[in-house]
């Protein structure tokens, strides 16, 4: 069977709650299960937006990570409401 491809608020949503506990690069390489360069790039763009930071080469996510989990769970949930 054939796996949707993840887009990249699917990236972004698996770091975020992967940081969710302090993590180095090596650990979220495993958790997130993509490229190198796909997730330095992922994990560029959180830093940038603000929603992980980088704490003693271990990342971790931010007030501003937990609220886009938040919502992008009700984005989510409505996407699949609006599907059915």
């Amino acid at each position: 069977m054939l796996e949707k491809q993840r887009t990249a608020y699917d990236f972004l949503q698996e770091i975020v709650e992967a940081c969710l506990e302090p993590r180095e690069l090596n650990d979220l390489f495993y958790i997130v299960r993509t490229t190198y360069t796909v997730l330095t790039r992922k994990l560029n763009v959180a830093l940038r937006l603000g929603l992980i930071e980088n704490l003693h080469e271990k990342y971790r996510t931010t007030e501003k990570g937990i609220n886009f989990l938040n919502a992008w769970a009700n984005v989510q949930t409505l996407l699949k409401e609006e599907a059915t």
